[in-house]
């Protein structure tokens, strides 16, 4: 039996898109406006129409070793990404599909409600763009950790708050992208220090420092040919006994935020998806907006390899 999860907050025009999607389920491609593809079907068709000519509704179906192992609802309007994206991944077991994105389209950028998780083991976001840019208040959980982050125009902007996996809560605010001055520490306590304080007395030795130097690292990931690669995994391994991380989202790009003071000469980018070499990269070499192109080789990760360094990340914490 195929079993879908549909997040508590999903307004209800998506609930019922979703319900009458899986409906269609061995019915005529033609009813609802969709045509029924499989990945394969899906790649050959851009292959040969090229993105741009693509119009229409597109209910695609992915598979590996000939298992069901995600479902995408997609819509184009002439050429241009449209509507409502919807994508269903097998994250725990065989015959179980579950929400992983929601994105929403107007003239190829992205407009509106957006979500993305991993359905439960280390990562979540959620919010709304305005014309392809970041807009309003967002919710993120990542690796036991907590934010509210507001944006404006792309950039963070307003209140922020974040309650680390200890229980320790940061809060402060940004304008333009820049992070403003009398931000709070609390620690597990009660104990309120603004930070760049001497916390010493008020922070344990088991809680981590956060007196930090936050900067946002951003990339993309692409193959040897140039395409993007979606929902690859990010580490970026910081010292031996810390590191952060992201997935590279359905555009190929990644976002990870880290504390500057935490990294270290050997500090590196470890990227790992299902058909392509584990690829590593020095924090060293890398510019910020940097391409990190994956290679060729014989050495290929394997979907089950790839599934399993992917739960992985939840043992990952600076």
């Amino acid at each position: 039996m195929l079993h879908i999860k549909i997040k508590r907050h999903s307004p209800i025009i998506l609930i019922l898109s979703l319900l009458f999607s899986f409906v269609m389920k061995g019915q005529s491609p033609i009813e609802g406006g969709y045509i029924q593809l499989t990945n394969d079907e899906y790649n050959e068709l851009i292959e040969i129409n090229q993105e741009n000519e693509l119009n229409g509704k597109y209910y695609v179906r992915e598979f590996k070793d000939k298992e069901l192992i995600g479902i995408h609802k997609i819509e184009y309007r002439k050429g241009k990404k449209h509507g409502e994206w919807l994508h269903f991944l097998i994250f725990r077991k065989k015959g179980s599909l579950d929400l992983s994105t929601i994105e929403n389209y107007e003239d190829d950028q992205r407009n509106g409600y957006y979500y993305n998780s991993d359905n439960g083991f280390t990562f979540s976001e959620e919010g709304n763009y305005e014309k392809g840019q970041k807009q309003g208040l967002w919710y993120i959980t990542k690796g036991g950790s907590k934010e509210k982050v507001n944006y404006k125009n792309g950039k963070k902007h307003g209140d922020y708050w974040r309650q680390d996996a200890s229980g320790v809560i940061v809060k402060g605010a940004y304008k333009k992208g820049e992070k403003l001055d009398n931000w709070t520490i609390e620690d597990l306590s009660g104990n309120i220090k603004t930070e760049g304080e001497d916390t010493s007395t008020a922070l344990t030795s088991t809680t981590p420092d956060i007196t930090t130097r936050i900067q946002t690292i951003e990339g993309n990931i692409h193959k040897p040919d140039g395409s993007i690669v979606p929902i690859a995994v990010v580490k970026l391994q910081l010292s031996d006994t810390s590191c952060s991380y992201a997935f590279s989202d359905y555009d190929g790009k990644f976002s990870i935020e880290i504390d500057t003071n935490n990294i270290t000469p050997n500090s590196y980018f470890e990227i790992v998806i299902e058909g392509f070499p584990k690829k590593t990269v020095p924090f060293s070499e890398f510019s910020n907006q940097d391409t990190i192109v994956l290679e060729k080789g014989r050495k290929k990760v394997s979907y089950d390899e790839y599934r399993n360094y992917y739960e992985s990340m939840k043992d990952c914490h600076l």
